[in-house]
Order: structure tokens, then sequence, then C-alpha cells
């Protein structure tokens, strides 16, 4: 009998069900435990010992819940170095261990022991300049602090932002202009520099990975910079509602009005994730009505246009646009390979321009996915200690580039063609009715490929094979997918015959 089956059992029964909970809570952080463990394996393996005892060895593993692992930190300001000096390495961990779709939660708990070594200097040839570390006490901040990129010490800090921060790289320098975004840059920049006054609330959509964060987190950086004072909140529409559900529970919905409507900043992304919650569109629909009337600054995020946003209370559709709704479209080439470069410079990498090209050319429509396959080609560059080359950016591109413009320029014929000289048969063979099974393999490969790298419907790709019909080309996928599941070497050979098709 599980946990959560004997606690309903004593509940039925009228039992107090705390020691269950405390039950489930001792197993939530054994997991995170075991779980941080392995982050810590990997940790060790990519630093120096004296880096890994500074500063990962006081980070601590409270619980793991719903694919969420939250840790302890001894104060922002460790929390601040970690993530600078850290982040990109803690980030893959995280993908290798709890994947991607999970989250990794920070927590201040002041009790652990925050006397802390820093590393060595190191002089040009890398060596330590001193052989003794250098020992610092790191600040502790003050309640409210205005740091907005750091926890507050603040009950109500820890409890309405666990995790979202503003990220001191994304700022207006480094967001790359084009045409496909002026005049959302623009407005963004305007409204930094005249919060409040003017273009309330401004709300900036596009699709996914255009840059939509960056720009409003800039805004967050540069008002911050000109004043440092002013109480700013970043958040997301998904963390906005688990904040506000937390609330619920813990009878403080009071506190967490009164906590958004202190704000002089509220940036909230990604706000389309309020479709279908009334509660929570409730409670927001009084923090924008109170920070609208005293002028302080909302700036917004979303996936569409205000108007197409179905599941949202039209109250709050009308208010949004209030203020000024600006779109980002996908970049154009230039403005891809202008963005390649300027990571290349970030990352102080020289990467061959036939390279960046090639990348932008096959990375149409999302900014993200295009500085994801960049880091990739790095990182392989580094782990294997070669040059990156055009290969290596060819690789990459099949993992970060199918994408409906790449299908595009790929036909059936070609795919069969392919697909015969990668099996060593006869293209004929394959729109033959023959039951022999390296043919029936080959055949039923081509059509899961024309499926997957097309936009031709199931009726098209039959006829391409002897004219069978939509029913025999699901057969075909459903025996390839349940291959690719099965056999990891066929998977492998799958991924190898997409690469040839996709870079070819």
């Amino acid at each position: 009998m599980t946990i959560s089956n004997l606690q309903n059992e004593y509940t039925d029964k009228g039992t107090d069900s705390e020691p269950f909970e405390r039950i489930e809570k001792a197993a939530s952080e054994s997991q995170a435990g075991e779980i941080w463990g392995k982050f810590l394996e990997i940790f060790k393996l990519n630093v120096s010992e004296l880096k890994f005892k500074t500063w990962f060895k006081p980070i601590k593993a409270k619980s793991f819940n719903n694919n969420t692992l939250i840790i302890l930190v001894p104060s922002a300001d460790f929390y601040d170095i970690i993530i600078s000096r850290f982040g990109e390495l803690v980030s893959k961990a995280k993908k290798l261990i709890i994947g991607e779709e999970a989250s990794l939660i920070y927590e201040i708990d002041e009790t652990i022991n925050e006397k802390l070594i820093s590393p060595p200097e190191e002089n040009e040839e890398g060596s330590f300049l001193n052989n003794s570390p250098r020992v610092y006490d790191l600040p502790v901040k003050n309640k409210f602090s205005n740091n907005n990129d750091s926890f507050r010490n603040d009950r109500l800090q820890s409890m309405y932002r666990p995790a979202l921060f503003l990220k001191t790289e994304y700022t207006f320098e480094n967001f790359v202009k084009g045409k496909n975004n002026e005049f959302a840059t623009a407005a963004a920049f305007s409204i930094s520099n005249r919060p409040g006054a003017q273009y309330n609330p401004l709300l900036i959509y596009g699709g996914v990975g255009l840059g939509k964060t960056h720009l409003v987190q800039a805004i967050g950086n540069h008002i911050k910079s000109n004043s440092p004072a002013s109480n700013i909140m970043y958040t997301s529409g998904p963390e906005f509602t688990t904040s506000f559900v937390q609330s619920i529970r813990t009878n403080k919905t009071h506190d967490f009005e009164r906590f958004y409507k202190s704000l002089d900043i509220l940036i909230v992304d990604d706000i389309q994730f309020l479709q279908g919650k009334s509660s929570t569109q409730e409670i927001f629909f009084q923090i924008f009505n109170s920070l609208y009337q005293i002028k302080k600054q909302i700036v917004l995020s979303c996936d569409k246009p205000p108007h197409q946003l179905e599941a949202l209370e039209e109250r709050l559709i009308t208010r949004f646009q209030w203020g000024l709704t600006v779109d980002i479209q996908p970049p154009d080439l230039e403005t891809r390979i202008a963005i390649l470069m300027k990571k290349c410079e970030a990352e102080n990498v020289i990467i061959d321009y036939e390279i960046l090209e090639f990348i932008a050319l096959n990375i149409k429509d999302n900014i993200r996915s295009l500085e994801g396959c960049l880091k990739n080609i790095i990182f392989e560059s580094e782990m294997y200690r070669t040059p990156i080359s055009l290969d290596m950016a060819k690789r990459s591109v099949v993992k970060y580039g199918y994408s409906r413009n790449r299908k595009l320029n790929l036909d059936i014929s070609t795919i069969i063609t392919e697909v015969s000289k990668f099996y060593d048969i006869d293209e004929s063979l394959l729109r033959l009715k023959s039951k022999r099974q390296e043919i029936v393999l080959a055949r039923h490969t081509a059509m899961y490929l024309c499926k997957e790298l097309t936009d031709c419907s199931l009726q098209t790709i039959g006829a391409h094979f002897g004219g069978r019909n939509h029913a025999t080309v699901i057969h075909a996928c459903k025996c390839i997918e349940d291959n690719i599941i099965n056999e990891p070497s066929f998977a492998e050979k799958i991924e190898n015959l997409k690469e040839n098709l996709l870079t070819s």
C-alpha cells in the first residue's frame, strides 16, 4: 500500500493525517538528496576541487515534488555567483538528470554556514598568484531589498518569487535589433526611460523563442540600473498562478495582493497562461487596476494578440489593450546571423562566417533554437578538443533545426532515393507489393520519413508507394516508431538518415 493510499484510509477513518505528511516529507527529502548527489557528481567532474568545495558543497537539497527540485543556498549573493559563474553547467546537469521540463528552485537558508572560500586568482599563464585562498563573509540582504535578480529574505518574497529573476545578460545592449523587432524594441526602450508615463501597459506578443523574454527583462534591468530603489517584480503566468494558489492554501491572499500592489514595476511573462483560471484572473484584475491607477508600469508578454486569447475575461483583454500592443516577428537571415555573431562574441569564440550562415539558413523561426544549436557546437568542440567545422554544424542543425520551412525543401522522391541507397535496394522495389522483410522495412522507413519531413498528406505519401492508402502509411509509421523505441541501434540509423536528408 502506498503512502498516499494509507493516508487516505486513515483520513476516511477520521485519523489525524499529520504523521503521514511527515512520512511524505521525509521521502521527498531523501529523494531530493539522492538527486542532488547526482548533480554534485557532474559538478565534481567539470570544475576544480577548490571551486567544487567553495560553491557547490554548501548547497543542500530540500525536497523533490511535482518534478520540482528545491535546493537551499546560504544567501542571495551566493545565488548570484552560482548563476553568473556556473549557470550553464547547472542547466546542463538539470537537463541530464531531471529533464529540461523540470524545475530547479533556489531558496535561501541563512543557517547554512556562510564562511565561503573563494578560488585563488590566476595570472595570464594560468598559475595561481598565491597559494592560500581568500576567505570572506557574504553579506545578507536586508528584507525588501531592491535587487530584483536576487532573493529577498522577507517571507512574502520567498513565497511570491521562488524561482524567477531578471537575468543580468538580458539587456538592450545584448538584444539584436532587426526589422522583425524594431518597433517592439523602440517601445520597450521608451517606457524603460519613463515608466508609467506612457504606453501602460506595454504588451509584447510573438511566437516561441523570438526574444520576448529578453526584451521584457531588458526593461526591468534598465529601470533597475537607472532607479535602484524601484521595486521591480518579474514573474510568469504559471509562476503567478502557482504563488496565488499557495497563498490560498496558507490563508494569505490578502498578503499576496498587498505585496503585488506595492510594486513599482510589474513584468509578467507568458500572460496567456492565465486563460481558463477565473480566480487567478480576478486577483490579477484587482492588482492591474491598482497599479494602473497610481501610474505604476505594467509590462506583459504573450504568444498571440490579446483579442485571440479565448479563455481570458473580456475586461482583462480590454485593459491589456489600454496601452501599447506590439509584436515580434521571426528574424530575417541577416538578423539571425547577427544574433549568432553576438552570441559568439559573448562566448569568446570565433566561428567561420560560412558555418554561421549555414545555421541561420536552416533554423529560421526560433532564436532559442538558433542559440541552442550554436551552444551545442561549442560544447562538442570543447568536449572533443576539435575545431568547429561545417560537419559539426550539420549534426547540430539536425537536432535543433526541424521546422516547417525546412520540411518544404524535401520531396518524397528525394526521400525514396536516399532510403534506397541507405538500404542498398533498388527504388522500384519500394513501390512494389513485395513482402520480403528487407524491402518492407525500407518501404516503412521511407513512408515514416515522408510523414516526418514533408508536409504531404498520408494519401499523397501512399500514392508514391504503389498507390497504397492512408491506413497502410499509418501502419508503416507505427512499425517504425515501435522499432525506434525498442531498438536504440535502429533509432540511430533513422537519425543518420534524417541527417543525410536535411543536410545534403
